[in-house]
Parts: C-alpha cells; structure tokens; sequence
C-alpha cells in the first residue's frame, strides 16, 4: 500500500504544474496585448507593401 501512496501525488503535482505553466503562458500573452506589442508585431508581419504604392499592396493582400 505504501509504494502506490506518492503516485497521486506525483500526479496532483503534474497537473498542477501545467496548469500554472498555461496560466503564465497566458499572463505573458495577456501583458504582450495590453502593451501592443502584438498589434506591433501583426501590422509588421502584415505590412510589407504599406507604403510603397497600391500595387504592391494589392499584390500583398492577394498573398493572403
């Protein structure tokens, strides 16, 4: 009985852990967000022909 004892345990703690790994993961995100760092970086990744003419901007969007 005493050698099945800590398997709960261990398991209580897994879980525990990744649940708190997706809590920080999702705090980081959220903190990315309100600062615009990731509205910064999608207008980036999606503007490579803003400013350049309508052409290639069209030719940008038709990529998608």
């Amino acid at each position: 009985m005493r050698s099945s004892s800590g398997q709960s345990t261990l398991e209580y703690m897994l879980v525990l852990l990744a649940f708190m790994a997706m809590v920080c993961a999702l705090a980081l995100v959220w903190h990315a967000a309100r600062d615009g760092r990731l509205l910064a970086l999608a207008t980036g990744a999606a503007s490579h022909g803003t400013g350049q003419g309508a052409v290639l901007l069209l030719k940008d969007v038709a990529a998608f």
